[in-house]
């Protein structure tokens, strides 16, 4: 009886540990990134919930992220930032100093003391605060000018740029380029995607990431899963509702404003020096994406919780799949362990179970032959789920002959509703059919899946008569650049334009428009 009890905790123990670290391999990055987006959120919403508890402040006027000449400080920074989205850098400050008004609020020591002092930020005011992305220093006398005296470039005529001399060796420093001028490298450049570091996936999980693991995922399932600033969210419409009284806090700051300017959120992603943090504000932009002139509207920051919302259902709803796949596992593992187990006990009491084995060998080989290619076809089932994980719940997947080449239009897809050891069930995108696969069935083909298929590429055909002249082929062209530019929440650039095909029989040239979208194909109905 101690043999059976210690072998079977061992096998407790060996099986939670290798399916918990299954489990974290599987969707721990997932759950990371969705933690970090929720934690984004709930600093927006606090934020929200501080501006709501200040809200006479800025209904008196003393405090707004818009001065009287309608230049920000914070904005412009964040337009540099939006121009140039890779720059490890942080953007220089505005050039022109605004005088802009500094809040003192009344700690809570002082609750019975008069209202709020606000006085003005100049340079030689006593108690200002210097402009963000500004140190004390800097709020003084401007630097002197340079001299008028400049080399003339012989081919335009006009004062070549002097480079500025280092003091310690007397040379010239060299040039630095503006955010403006990487973004047109960057743009002339071909696109490229660094590759992915897989060296610390392979690491095995500690019993504290398994534990940190469970904790972070019972978070999903709290009725305030964004913070209790934010509100519930406990179904998609308590979460729309709740994102939308978080936005009205916010515009309370920016009453005249059209839409919420994203400088009011760029005060998140300053230290306590009053700098950016480009991680952070970089992370914002992803999350929230405003447009070129970093507004954000009611519909763009409710769509973009919205995301974030669905993601967490469908990741949760992953991690319980993969928790009943890890118990019916468990089940074949522990018949295999009591059956061994029941072989062990029965050979130390000195029973000779071999010799029942060799008298059910001809009957066993007779069952071998009859139930071989299923029990074939189910293990190869075993393994496409247990150890390919080709798909998870919510997941738009197709499937097609290995041997043959896809389809360059696209492939009819399904949506994957419920998976275990043995099938999958999947539902037309379509018009909405269930069908079931046996896993075994799956293995052999080729599974394309749409949610793992980021940056979604479109080709689109046009086609121009012959007579068409080439300079309003070259308008067009600069139409639908302008076009994706002005939709940053949606494309991320234009990857070709060209002619494909001259058909001059029948009067025209096809062009195929390439863009890449920032949605993966599980989203195809945003830009088909």
């Amino acid at each position: 009886l101690i043999f059976i009890g210690v072998a079977t905790s061992l096998k407790r123990l060996w099986l939670a540990i290798y399916l918990g670290r299954r489990t974290v391999r599987h969707f721990g990055s997932e759950l990371e990134t969705l933690m970090a987006k929720m934690i984004l959120i709930g600093e927006v919403a606090n934020l929200a919930k501080d501006i709501e508890n200040k809200q006479s402040l800025f209904a008196n006027g003393g405090l707004s992220p818009l001065n009287a000449l309608g230049e920000d400080e914070k904005l412009g920074r964040f337009r540099d930032f939006m121009m140039d989205e890779n720059s490890s850098t942080e953007a220089s400050p505005s050039p022109r100093m605004v005088q802009r008004k500094v809040l003192e609020v009344p700690s809570p020591n002082s609750a019975g003391s008069s209202s709020p002092k606000i006085s003005p930020g100049t340079g030689g005011s006593q108690g200002a605060s210097p402009a963000p992305g500004r140190s004390r220093s800097q709020t003084g006398n401007s630097p002197p000018r340079p001299s008028p005296r400049s080399p003339m470039d012989t081919s335009t005529g006009t004062p070549r740029p002097r480079s500025p001399m280092d003091p310690s060796t007397g040379n010239a420093k060299p040039m630095e380029t503006d955010s403006t001028t990487n973004v047109k490298l960057m743009y002339l450049l071909s696109e490229w995607e660094e590759p992915e570091l897989t060296a610390g996936k392979n690491s095995k999980a500690t019993v504290r990431d398994l534990v940190q693991f469970r904790k972070a995922a019972s978070y999903m399932d709290d009725k305030y899963p964004f913070s209790h600033a934010f509100g519930l969210a406990k179904t998609r419409e308590l979460c729309v509702q709740s994102s939308q009284e978080v936005y009205d806090r916010l515009m309370l700051s920016a009453i005249d404003a059209p839409a919420l300017p994203f400088s009011i959120l760029s005060v998140l992603a300053m230290d306590e020096k009053d700098e950016f943090i480009p991680a952070k504000i970089k992370s914002y932009i992803r999350l929230f994406r405003p447009d070129r002139q970093g507004n954000l509207s009611r519909l763009d920051f409710v769509k973009s919780v919205d995301t974030v919302y669905k993601q967490l259902r469908l990741l949760r709803a992953s991690i319980s799949n993969s928790a009943q796949i890890d118990l019916a596992f468990e089940r074949i593992v522990n018949w295999f362990f009591n059956f061994f187990l029941a072989v062990i006990v029965v050979s130390i009491l000195g029973i000779k179970i071999w010799t029942v084995f060799l008298s059910l060998n001809t009957f066993l080989l007779g069952f071998s032959f009859l139930f071989g290619s299923a029990a074939s076809n189910y293990f190869e089932g075993l393994l496409l789920i247990f150890v390919r994980r080709p798909y998870d719940i919510g997941d738009k997947i197709a499937t097609s002959n290995p041997n043959k080449d896809t389809d360059s239009n696209g492939s009819s897809t399904w949506f994957v509703d419920e998976v275990t050891l043995f099938t999958t069930t999947v539902r037309f995108a379509t018009t909405n059919e269930v069908a079931t696969y046996s896993n075994g069935s799956l293995a052999v083909l080729r599974i394309i899946n749409a949610n793992r298929s980021p940056k979604a590429i479109v080709s689109i055909l046009i086609k121009f008569g012959l007579e068409t002249p080439f300079n309003k082929i070259t308008v067009f062209r600069t139409a639908v650049e302008n076009f994706i530019k002005a939709r940053p929440r949606e494309w991320i650039a234009l990857a070709g334009f060209r002619a494909t095909r001259v058909e001059a029989d029948f009067g025209y040239v096809e062009y195929k428009i390439v863009a890449q979208h920032r949605e993966s194909w599980v989203s195809d109905t945003r830009y088909i």
